[in-house]
């Protein structure tokens, strides 16, 4: 008997809660609206580069290697490439010299190649410079050695070189969306060993640090 009364409880039981749970639940016939997600438009170039991002670049015609190291590129210019020898100017151009008028420089300028080619591969710099991505800085870091100058005269040139190439850099249009520093720093940092002639000349040397703008 206490088994019949067992039994028939449990079937009523249960029967009230499949009816409990029709009640409950109630069917919205109108179909869910799904939120439209717009689309962000990104400009090219305006990311500011991940860290440790390695800056891939190439330069025409230019004598230089691209160093990666964490957060920040490379770029080791041998001086020759856009300076003179020993000397704070820049490569111009014969024109240049006839427009001040130096008609004696200009001649020279006329009869070597070497000072035109130059001014080509600065040139060819400025245009690589301009494919970097918006918030990127560059350090500007001259460098030199020459046992025949004084550490003083030294560290005046790499001063005046650093300052010329920072003003060129800045007058150029196409690099007004890159921020610039620039230091001298004279024989006092070599990137070479100073055992022989050879390792001398590569440690006259222009070096652009590219890393993320802060």
């Amino acid at each position: 008997m206490q088994k019949f009364f067992l039994g028939n409880a449990s079937i009523i039981m249960g029967l009230l809660i499949i009816v409990g749970c029709n009640k409950s639940v109630e069917t919205d016939p109108t179909p869910t609206e799904i939120p439209k997600i717009e689309g962000v438009e990104v400009e090219v170039g305006s990311n500011k580069p991940e860290p440790n991002k390695e800056y891939n670049i190439t330069i025409k015609d230019v004598d230089y290697e691209l160093i990666h190291e964490k957060e920040q590129s490379i770029i080791r210019i041998k001086d020759a490439e856009i300076f003179e020898t020993n000397t704070s100017d820049f490569y111009h151009t014969a024109e240049y010299y006839r427009q001040k008028g130096d008609e004696e420089t200009a001649y020279i300028y006329d009869h070597q190649n070497e000072y035109e080619k130059a001014v080509q591969r600065y040139e060819n710099l400025v245009n690589s410079l301009s494919s970097l991505p918006k918030n990127t800085h560059i350090n500007i870091e001259t460098h030199l050695h020459n046992s025949s100058m004084t550490p003083e005269e030294n560290m005046e040139i790499t001063e005046i070189r650093a300052k010329n190439l920072l003003d060129r850099f800045l007058a150029e249009e196409k690099l007004k969306h890159l921020s610039f520093s620039a230091k001298g720093f004279g024989d006092t940092i070599g990137a070479y060993p100073n055992i022989n002639e050879e390792f001398r000349w590569m440690n006259n040397r222009v070096e652009l640090i590219l890393s993320p703008e802060n």
